[in-house]
């Protein structure tokens, strides 16, 4: 009897399960928005977030053949004006704005042993030394591109008119932290054939992650178009106010704080 009376008092409900947030995200913000992940999941015990990283250009070919995006990020604006421009838009109306920006920089390696002509590299104009044998940059084709770091450095190095004098040594990777990769192990298959690669373009947050690389030089602001990092709310999600929720964070001085004071990123 007492076992009886005593089990209406027992929640046999089920343990409310955790609401999962997709975010789609630039590969260059990867260990800030994991260490925010962190932060906000902690403030935040009934909430997971899942992120997928990669180029920006794949990204948003993921999203437009269907991929279960909540929240897309990019590292420029072209991908998310997609989203936004379709008809109808793909995107939660107000809900984009800027989360942070970057600076565009050349490094060259700094471990042995290193060539002589990137041991003497000093600015983004002297890529036209023939001791210069190969540079990675971010694969910039596709409309819109692929890799936003390699379609702004392709901006600096034709704002400059030497494009064309450096195209042949040009080795496209297929995001940023592989030209990172590429730089640091001073190769990058193309094509199933290693090619050397002396210098390469990335994002000032990129270089500043590795003991491997050393920043040669920095674009300025007025070389290529600004770099900012726009999110976007799909309309396709079902967990709109969680996505809100986690785009109002990212716009925090929590999570803001992280960006810049841990990572190196420009505050918008």
């Amino acid at each position: 009897m007492i076992l009886v009376i005593g089990l209406q008092f027992v929640n046999l409900s089920p343990a409310k399960s955790a609401t999962t947030l997709n975010v789609y995200a630039a590969v260059s913000l990867t260990n800030a928005l994991n260490s925010i992940k962190t932060q906000y999941q902690n403030a935040n015990p009934g909430i997971s977030v899942v992120y997928t990283f990669g180029a920006s250009g794949t990204l948003l070919s993921q999203i437009q053949a269907g991929a279960p995006a909540d929240i897309f990020i990019s590292a420029a604006n072209d991908q998310i004006d997609v989203l936004q421009n379709s008809s109808p838009s793909k995107l939660v109306a107000g809900s984009r704005k800027n989360i942070v920006k970057n600076r565009l920089v050349l490094i060259t390696p700094t471990t042995s042993p290193v060539n002589a002509g990137s041991a003497t590299l000093n600015s983004i104009n002297g890529l036209t030394n023939a001791n210069i044998r190969g540079i990675a940059i971010g694969d910039y084709t596709g409309t819109p591109p692929v890799v936003p770091a390699g379609d702004y450095a392709k901006q600096v190095l034709t704002k400059r008119s030497i494009f064309n004098t450096v195209s042949p040594k040009l080795y496209r990777a297929s995001n940023v932290r592989n030209v990172l990769t590429a730089v640091e192990n001073k190769t990058l298959a193309v094509s199933n054939v290693n090619k050397t690669i002396d210098a390469g373009f990335v994002y000032r947050t990129d270089a500043l992650i590795s003991k491997k690389v050393r920043i040669v030089d920095t674009a300025l602001t007025t070389d290529n178009e600004a770099i900012v990092y726009p999110l976007g709310i799909l309309t396709r999600t079902r967990v709109l106010s969680t996505a809100q929720s986690f785009s109002n964070y990212l716009s925090s001085s929590t999570a803001q704080n992280i960006f810049k004071n841990t990572y190196g990123f420009v505050l918008p």
